[in-house]
């Protein structure tokens, strides 16, 4: 998941990156980035496995030992291995640097290049995984290797991992696997991970920086009308396709309360100037009062704005019927809900059964996944971004954000390790396309992602 790049319909963005010079050292990072891109790691046709050994023989080359760096593959699933590192530092203390290497399925037949040939032109790298989140995992991989050729001390011990399964439950989730069976090369004080970026101006200059705390919990819930069905040629008022579409009628017309996290409240504040216009002064608004409604009422248009606002849980799937001359005896919607953390799947339960006002239609918790607290921004965290940033891109606002997607975070929040979100990879919103057809990222981006990941890593390896 791509974190968040906020489709504000606030200005409409554009402009093309300046040629990036390619020094010897970014050269050797734009290899690894490539060759990493260009291993499909997608679920129908690619592997994991083959990804992450080849990038295991960089970090061999670099002097990791099998003490320092492997892959560690799960049972079962000879394709989802997952490549894991450390960098001892002289502290017990350790900071994650997380990143995932699968990616979507992608059809050639669909996209305008090869989706797993990296491709530069007019300024962006297009390729499936250019930019989620192959470019945090090259990244990442990179600085370690250079970390170790310098002979870098750091005081806090550095932890990378690369892992499979992030984008689709048909694998084994990487960060799950290791924390249940080799939790060693994940346990850190916290983790840096993908879901935040940066959002630009018209003429391709940045406006704010975001930092990623926390994201609301999915679960999948279904409605389910059963009924004697029949014949039919002899319809009846009780018809089990009729009386679900009457529950998901009220659905659509629900609205879940509106609960402004500490972190989105913040994002409203430091937007607000930004967005400016009746945006802005609704976004001002809503942080001096979560309850004003004429602030809502005019960011609820917004599907990225009320989606961090609220729960949201919106129908995407149909299954109804049995036979086309008979009577359905049974009908099921499949529900995505995106619920605000602090509220159980049980709640939601019952919720939903209030706004179905129909015993007849059951609602049922088909996936249930844990909620987990929201990782607090503190100074130890903060100041190192405000320092690099301010070094980076002089007056830029850093803005925090919740995310209403799910990373990997997850689980690692859920275990007690801090994530936060954070690449310094600047985009227009929508623009990277990920998970869709000509996924890509700007050249300048990636190159100055890579300049403030680095600057960040070592400031937090030396506290």
């Amino acid at each position: 998941m791509r974190g968040f790049l906020l489709a504000l319909a606030i200005v409409a963005f554009g402009g093309g990156a300046a040629a990036q010079e390619l020094t010897p050292d970014r050269a050797a990072f734009r290899a690894i980035y490539e060759e990493l891109v260009e291993i499909d790691t997608s679920p129908s046709t690619g592997s994991c496995t083959r990804a992450v050994e080849a990038m295991l023989v960089h970090l061999r080359n670099a002097g990791y030992s099998e003490r320092d760096a492997r892959v560690i593959v799960p049972e079962g699933a000879p394709d989802d291995g997952n490549l894991v590192a450390v960098l001892r530092g002289s502290s017990s203390r350790a900071v994650l640097l997380l990143a995932h290497i699968d990616v979507v399925d992608a059809r050639r037949e669909d996209w305008e290049r090869d989706p797993f040939t990296l491709i530069e032109e007019n300024g962006f790298f297009y390729a499936r995984g250019s930019a989620d989140d192959k470019a945090m995992a090259a990244v990442f991989l990179d600085l370690m290797i250079r970390l170790r050729r310098e002979n870098f001390r750091p005081r806090r011990t550095l932890k990378l991992a690369l892992t499979c399964g992030e984008e689709t439950s048909n694998r084994v989730n990487g960060v799950e696997y290791l924390l249940n069976h080799h939790r060693q090369w994940l346990q850190a004080d916290f983790a840096i991970n993908e879901g935040a970026g940066g959002i630009l101006s018209p003429q391709g200059q940045p406006l704010a920086l975001n930092v990623q705390a926390g994201e609301k919990v999915h679960q999948v819930m279904t409605l389910t009308v059963t009924n004697p069905g029949g014949h039919s040629s002899r319809p009846v008022p009780d018809n089990a396709i009729y009386r679900l579409s009457a529950g998901l009628q009220r659905l659509s017309q629900h609205q879940f309360p509106v609960e402004l996290t500490p972190v989105v409240r913040t994002f409203f504040e430091r937007m607000a100037p930004i967005a400016g216009g009746d945006v802005g002064a609704a976004m001002a608004a809503i942080a001096r009062n979560p309850r004003d409604a004429g602030a809502i009422a005019v960011l609820e248009r917004d599907p990225t704005f009320n989606s961090i606002m609220r729960t949201t849980c919106v129908a995407t799937q149909l299954d109804a019927g049995h036979a086309a001359n008979a009577l359905p005896q049974r009908a099921v919607a499949t529900l995505s809900c995106r619920v605000l953390q602090g509220h159980s799947a049980e709640e939601l339960q019952a919720d939903l059964q209030r706004v179905m006002a129909d015993e007849q239609i059951r609602v049922d918790i088909v996936r249930r996944r844990q909620g987990s607290s929201l990782p607090r921004l503190t100074r130890q965290i903060m100041a190192p971004v405000e320092r690099v940033a301010a070094r980076m891109w002089p007056g830029v606002p850093i803005v925090p954000l919740m995310s209403p997607g799910a990373t990997d975070g997850r689980f690692l929040n859920n275990a007690g390790i801090p994530t936060y979100g954070m690449s310094g990879m600047f985009a227009a919103p929508g623009e990277t396309n990920a998970h869709g057809l000509n996924e890509k990222i700007r050249v300048r981006s990636l190159y100055e992602g890579r300049d403030f990941l680095d600057a960040l890593v070592r400031e937090y390896a030396r506290q």
